[in-house]
């Protein structure tokens, strides 16, 4: 299988560097992710200037635009037909409300406008939990048929160092708002209260990563191609 891997955290992050490393197993790889951190910027695209692509090495590409920008870049102008886009893993979960900011989220948004099936992979900040158990995953999202042209599946793995099942969710509607601060003259600075450790909804992607759930959401993209 052919698959272009992205992030938004940067070309030459940890997080990107495992899922590399255990695809590159069985899978043709390339890597085409930005060039520096790009995360938050959703299914944004830089428009009327150009992005900058170099090749780093046989496999990976860095890039000056965002992760949507990664993907089209990769889908389109690569010598490669592509079966699979995977955005990740990020360094830092993307449930609830986070998915609609999250440029890994964004990449696989992206992915489904070429018609290539996408999947999402996020965790807190232990890499040990995807090496250990990114194959399970992705032997249970084939085993299940799980991959469309219709919409792109966000994996998010447990907090903590082990997981006692995957689990199909759907994504959490948190009760927070966001506010802001005064922090000096004509300054504001954004801020959450999030209180996603007492989730009681046991069947949403929150829940399952403060109960040692490996969670697959399937998220459709707002129109039909």
């Amino acid at each position: 299988m052919n698959i272009l891997l992205t992030n938004d955290d940067g070309y030459s992050m940890n997080g990107l560097k495992v899922v590399f490393d255990i695809l590159s197993k069985k899978h043709n790889v390339v890597v085409v992710a930005p060039n520096e951190v790009m995360s938050a910027k959703s299914v944004s695209i830089i428009i009327g200037s150009p992005i900058e692509v170099k090749k780093i090495d046989e496999h990976t590409y860095s890039c000056s635009g965002t992760p949507a920008d990664c993907v089209a870049f990769g889908l389109s102008s690569l010598d490669t037909k592509f079966d699979l886009v995977i955005s990740g893993c990020n360094h830092g979960l993307n449930v609830s409300y986070d998915t609609m900011y999250s440029g890994t989220v964004g990449a696989c948004l992206q992915a489904l406008t070429y018609r290539v099936p996408a999947i999402a992979l996020s965790c807190d900040s232990n890499f040990a939990i995807v090496e250990k158990y990114l194959d399970s995953v992705l032997d249970y999202i084939n085993d299940n048929n799980l991959l469309s042209k219709e919409y792109l599946l966000n994996v998010n793995f447990p907090l903590g160092d082990y997981a006692s099942e995957i689990k199909m969710t759907h994504v959490y509607y948190r009760k927070e708002v966001t506010y802001y601060s005064k922090t000096g003259e004509n300054l504001y600075l954004a801020l959450r209260d999030i209180d996603d450790e007492n989730c009681t909804d046991t069947d949403s992607d929150v829940y399952a990563v403060y109960h040692h759930q490996i969670s697959i959401t399937k998220m459709k993209k707002t129109f039909d191609i």
